[in-house]
């Protein structure tokens, strides 16, 4: 697991967020609010917190801190999102958003190479 700045958790909270919601087809500020939502909202958060931890290996506290959750919530998140991999139509909306991710993950990777990154360890 990596282990990010907060500024960072936060900027790679809400890229996987702002994709999650274009894919979901929900409000990306909804994924950050206080209350737990309907159940296609939660759906969705939960999906965006365990594509974080997953795509870039965020740690789960980091995770629950940009999402303004409690890490025991992005732990149970997780556990409900793998259980629902054996959903075909789900997993390949997963898989094509994984991609999506890696990509620019990739990049992060290629620009962190050309200067220092103080808080990414």
């Amino acid at each position: 697991m990596r282990r990010y700045c907060q500024d960072q958790e936060i900027c790679l909270a809400r890229l996987v967020a702002a994709l999650v919601a274009l894919e979901f087809g929900v409000e990306i500020d909804n994924l950050f609010g206080k209350t737990k939502g309907p159940v296609h909202l939660s759906f969705a958060r939960q999906a965006a917190m365990y594509l974080t931890h997953i795509v870039f290996e965020m740690r789960i506290a980091g995770v629950g801190r940009a999402f303004g959750r409690d890490p025991s919530t992005v732990t149970h998140a997780c556990q409900i999102i793998e259980d629902w991999r054996d959903d075909p139509q789900l997993d390949k909306k997963l898989n094509e958003l994984e991609t999506a991710l890696q990509a620019t993950r990739h990049l992060a990777v290629l620009k962190s190479e050309h200067r220092e990154v103080k808080c990414v360890m």
